[in-house]
């Protein structure tokens, strides 16, 4: 699997990033919890150099919790700080803001201003409105929902400046494009969900495999992925013409579980393979 898609907005992103970086005394660098490795965008890395950099583990809530405290051990050398944050609840947005306050050096300003960085739809803007404690940025389940930047005043001397998702022209890798595509931050139109259906029944079925068989009410799930999804498209009702799995249908079922945490709290990388 590769990923080619670089909507208008994500080079227009990285324009602003490096012109409104020079205004900036931090960074926050959002991660997915389920794919720290894989959702570090090396374009924006090479433009941050030289900037403290905080990373924020978000959707810390879809991830195992056991291998997020890994990560957190991890990516502690490479960051000034690592907080994982619960955006559904708002759970770690105290530890965050206490790590913000100890970033700026000391100096004669009255404010200190960060700037918000990530791949799309992993969870920027709702840190935003969870910093804010209201809607001042658009969310959504989809990516490429921020298209422009905007300043965020988060409390009396301290304010955000948000940016649109970005990723890097052409992603090859083939693990990395597989734990982008499964976990949502490329739209699902421009990967092919049947293949993408397939890699994610092979990881879950050697990984997470009670989780699947609880989800979907499966005995022995040590079979072919194709095997697998066919069994959870006949489960579903994910039926063709003549009563044949519709075996796209299935996998577009199983990612969209995935993604919504229905089948468990699920990690897709550990630090001993990063």
């Amino acid at each position: 699997m590769e990923i080619n898609w670089y909507p208008g907005q994500m080079a227009k992103g990285k324009r602003l990033l490096r012109e409104n970086l020079c205004l900036t005394d931090a960074v926050i660098e959002v991660l997915d919890a389920r794919i720290p490795s894989g959702s570090r965008n090396p374009d924006i890395r090479k433009i941050l150099s030289g900037k403290p950099v905080i990373a924020v583990l978000g959707k810390a809530d879809l991830a195992d919790p056991v291998l997020t405290d890994l990560w957190l051990k991890f990516l502690s050398r490479d960051y000034q700080a690592v907080v994982d944050v619960d955006l559904a609840s708002g759970k770690g947005i105290k530890r965050l803001l206490a790590e913000l306050h100890k970033l700026p050096e000391k100096k004669a300003v009255k404010t200190w201003r960060f700037v918000v960085v990530g791949i799309p739809n992993v969870g920027k803007s709702s840190l935003l409105n969870r910093l804010t404690g209201r809607r001042v940025a658009l969310t959504g389940d989809k990516p490429g929902i921020t298209r422009d930047k905007q300043w965020v005043r988060i409390r009396a001397g301290l304010e955000i400046l948000d940016t649109p998702g970005m990723l890097w022209p052409k992603i090859s890798n083939k693990k990395q494009a597989f734990g982008l595509a499964a976990t949502g931050a490329v739209k699902i139109e421009t990967v092919d969900i049947f293949q993408l259906g397939l890699e994610l029944s092979e990881f879950l079925a050697k990984q997470a495999p009670q989780a699947v068989g609880n989800r979907f009410g499966l005995g022995d799930i040590d079979i072919a992925p194709a095997e697998l999804l066919k069994k959870i498209g006949k489960l579903r009702g994910c039926l063709l013409k003549g009563g044949e799995t519709d075996l796209e249908a299935a996998a577009r079922l199983l990612v969209k579980d995935f993604q919504k945490g229905r089948l468990g709290r699920i990690t897709l990388e550990h630090p001993d393979s990063a």
